[in-house]
Formats: C-alpha cells, structure tokens, sequence
C-alpha cells in the first residue's frame, strides 16, 4: 500500500519518529519469515474470514502486497464467501476512492504500483456504506492503534464510516503490539484478524 507520503500531521514528532522506528522493525521481522511459513499464515486469516463474512456483505478490502498478512488471494476469498468487495485506488491527495472488484483478471497496476480494478473508482464515501473494512496494517496495539505505511490514506478514509461498520486489521501475530503511540489523526479499529484467530478490542458492537 501506499508508502511514500510523510504521516499526517504538522510536522515530525516524538511519537511519529517511535512509529517510523516501528515500521522499520516491523516490515523487516516480516521479511525475514520464510515465503512457506508466510503462506501458511496468509492461508490461516483467509479461514477466519469464515466466521466473519457472510454473503451480501458489502466488505471494502485490498490486495496485499508480499510484505503485508492477508495475501493477494484475499478479494477473491471475500468474493467467494458472496461478499460484494471494494478496492481501494489511490488519490494523488484526500481519502482513498473505492473500485468494485471484478475477479483476479480484472485487477491493474495503478497508483505506486498497486493493483486496483480496472473499472473507474466511484467516490470515498462509499467506505460509509460498507459492513465491514479490512484494513492493512504493518502492526496493531489491542486498543486498536494501527501502524499503517505512514502516507495517511486510510485515516481519511476511516474518518469517512458509521458506528455500524466493523474495521479489522490484518496482521502477523507477533505483530499484534502492546503499545503504538496513537495521534490525534489515527483512527482505531476494532479488532484484528491474525493466523490464530479474530481479535476483539471490545469496542464495537453489532447493529442486530
């Protein structure tokens, strides 16, 4: 995902330089796992994706790169399971705009290289109307603080969903912190989806 935009903010800060320290070491414990083990753990959140997604849901995802948990096999999972999934383009500025996916054909390298649907996005509010968000993480803290690749994008767009929208990270289990340092842009999630199971923060609940 998006890489090369500074944190969001006035300019750098204590917090923002543990944070880029934390990516750091982060991205390069996941690098150093080896490409079958990273496998298995990608194939072992797709399971869990089981009891979570069920069909009719509205479900904006991603397509994660080799260095993030999940696998490029996720949008086709959602859209196995009857999801109806969106993915995300990336804006030259403002929040990510949201493209329908049409299976792995269809897919096209776009902004920063990133494969997106080749159909044109439709506007970033349509996060809003999604039941549930999966949003890539490099590491999470349990109360739901996201390290994300530090260009912003999806703190403008998580900005953008209701109570009832349900935002779950994707992360390694190791990668599930005690701590992140949380700035005023961050946005939290509820919970994180990991080879061993689903997290929950505790602090959404469903609208049924």
């Amino acid at each position: 995902m998006p890489q090369d935009e500074p944190d969001v903010g006035a300019g750098p800060t204590a917090d923002a330089a543990v944070k880029a320290r934390l990516r750091r070491e982060v991205l390069a414990r996941r690098a150093a796992v080896p490409a079958p083990v990273r496998v298995r753990r990608d194939r072992a959140i797709l399971d869990h994706l089981a009891g979570i997604v069920t069909a009719g849901m509205v479900v904006c995802a991603y397509v994660p790169d080799d260095d993030e948990a999940g696998g490029r096999g996720l949008p086709e999972e959602l859209a196995r399971r009857g999801a109806r999934v969106l993915l995300p383009v990336s804006p030259a500025r403002g929040p990510v705009e949201w493209a329908a996916y049409a299976g792995p054909a269809d897919l096209v390298r776009g902004r920063f290289g990133i494969l997106v649907p080749s159909a044109p996005p439709g506007d970033p509010e349509l996060i809003a109307d999604a039941d549930l968000v999966l949003v890539p993480a490099v590491a999470v803290d349990r109360s739901g603080t996201r390290l994300g690749r530090g260009g912003g994008y999806y703190d403008r767009s998580l900005a953008l969903v209701g109570p009832r929208t349900r935002l779950l990270a994707l992360a390694d289990t190791e990668n599930v912190l005690e701590h992140i340092p949380a700035e005023a842009h961050d946005r939290p999630v509820h919970g994180a989806i990991t080879p061993d199971g689903v997290l929950d923060f505790g602090t959404w609940h469903s609208p049924e």
